[in-house]
C-alpha cells in the first residue's frame, strides 16, 4: 500500500506512538518477561530489536541505492526465501544489548526513516520504477514496511507473547 507523502509520515508516527504507548503501559515486570509459545522473538527487547534492525537495513539500502550502487535486498548473501534465517541472525545481533539502548536506537532509526520519507515527493515515494535499486517496489512501500506496518506487527508479537487481553 502506498500512501501520499503526508500519509505516510502521519501513519509511520501513529503506529510508532501506538508501539511506544503499549511498551509504557507495560509493568516494569513485563518488559523482560519471556513470551508464551515458541515464536522467533522471545521478549519485548527481541521486537525492538527487530524494528531496528530492519530501519538499519533500509537504511543500507537507500544509501546504497541512491549512490548508484545496488544494494543486497534483503542482506548480503540471504534472498527473501531465506527471511528467517536473516531474522535469526539480526536477533542474535542484538542479544547484549537492553531494552533501555535499544528503544533509545529505534527512536533514532525511526526519526532517520521519516526524514527519509521527508526528502521525497508523493510521485517519488509511489512510483515503482522511480529508483532502479528497489526492484520494481516503490520506495513509499519500502517505507511503510519497514515503519508503520511493521510496528502494527510488533504490537501483535508484544501483546501474544504476553498474552494481553484484546484491545477494546
Amino acid at each position: 500500500m502506498v500512501y501520499t507523502h503526508a500519509e505516510l509520515i502521519a501513519r509511520n508516527d501513529a503506529e510508532f506512538s501506538e508501539l511506544l504507548a503499549l511498551i509504557v503501559g507495560l509493568p516494569e515486570g513485563r518488559l523482560t518477561e519471556e513470551f508464551a509459545g515458541d515464536g522467533r522473538d522471545r521478549n519485548v527487547r527481541d521486537v525492538i530489536a527487530h524494528l531496528h534492525a530492519w530501519h538499519i537495513l533500509l537504511e543500507r539500502w537507500y544509501s546504497d541505492g541512491t549512490a548508484g550502487g545496488s544494494p543486497a535486498i534483503p542482506a548480503e548473501g540471504y534472498t527473501w526465501r531465506e527471511l528467517a534465517a536473516l531474522n535469526e541472525e539480526l536477533r542474535l545481533q542484538w542479544q547484549q544489548t537492553g531494552l533501555s539502548e535499544l528503544l533509545a536506537l529505534l527512536r533514532a532509526s525511526h526519526e532517520s526513516l521519516q526524514a527519509m520519507v521527508a526528502l521525497h515527493t508523493d510521485a517519488e515515494l509511489a512510483a515503482a520504477d522511480a529508483y532502479a535499486w528497489t526492484q520494481g517496489s516503490p520506495l513509499g512501500e519500502f517505507a511503510w514496511e519497514c515503519g508503520g506496518n511493521h510496528y502494527a506487527w510488533a504490537r501483535g508479537v508484544i501483546a501474544a507473547g504476553l498474552e494481553l487481553p484484546a484491545a477494546t
